[in-house]
């Protein structure tokens, strides 16, 4: 099994990829893409029904991170209206769902980096630039973002969430994200429920747990 943090550092090494803040101009654009995403990389995770019922109404871009400018994409250099993978972190309470996700799931208040974890938002791969370490290039790219706060608005968050979907748990989980034990089901307009899966991660103890290994990895060759 590939380990998704090498290769996303592998991507990153090549400097061929650019970071960029979404508009609103790219929603029509994002809708797209993440309808695309859903569709290919969720089959055998969520049934047909459940894809129709959900894209568009629980899985689509959220505007609230894109005017807070905390919701990106990744393109090729030379071709920013490229979308190879979307996604973006927010400092608000609100967990996951786009636009017209139901209403008890939209909830615009700030948290406190003292108190509450950041959450990582619809991070979502296109299909034809899946499996390259890209969607966890982004999802590194927006823990860094994370850390750093919103300029004007919150400190550095050193505690992270993600409400992911069933496609995305074991990828999440082999970035250092853990189940909390949490998992909602949200009833589409169809009558379908999806899953979406609670999943948390403490920076400060990823990169602990990054020294020891370092460390480790050391003393192992000090000692051949």
């Amino acid at each position: 099994m590939n380990d998704p943090i090498a290769d996303a550092k592998a991507q990153e090494a090549t400097h061929s990829f650019t970071f960029r803040i979404a508009t609103m101009e790219d929603v029509p654009a994002l809708q797209k893409m993440i309808g695309e995403s859903l569709r290919a990389l969720g089959k055998g995770f969520y049934t047909q029904a459940e894809l129709d019922g959900s894209i568009g109404y629980l899985f689509g871009p959220d505007s609230v991170l894109i005017r807070d400018q905390t919701y990106f994409i990744l393109h090729p250099n030379s071709q920013p209206s490229t979308i190879c993978a979307c996604g973006g972190w927010s400092f608000r309470k609100t967990l996951y769902g786009g636009d017209s996700a139901p209403s008890p799931l939209r909830m615009p208040e700030k948290r406190n980096p003292a108190v509450d974890r950041a959450s990582i938002r619809a991070i979502f791969t296109h299909p034809d630039w899946a499996r390259r370490g890209l969607g966890t290039m982004m999802m590194r790219y927006c823990e860094a973002r994370a850390g750093e706060g919103k300029e004007g608005e919150t400190a550095g968050f050193t505690r992270l969430e993600m409400g992911a979907t069933l496609s995305g748990v074991a990828l999440y989980e082999r970035c250092g994200y853990v189940r909390s034990g949490r998992e909602d089901v949200v009833t589409c307009p169809n009558g379908e429920g999806i899953r979406i899966a609670h999943m948390v991660k403490d920076l400060q103890q990823q990169a602990n747990a990054n020294a020891n290994a370092n460390a480790n990895a050391k003393v192992d060759t000090n000692g051949v």
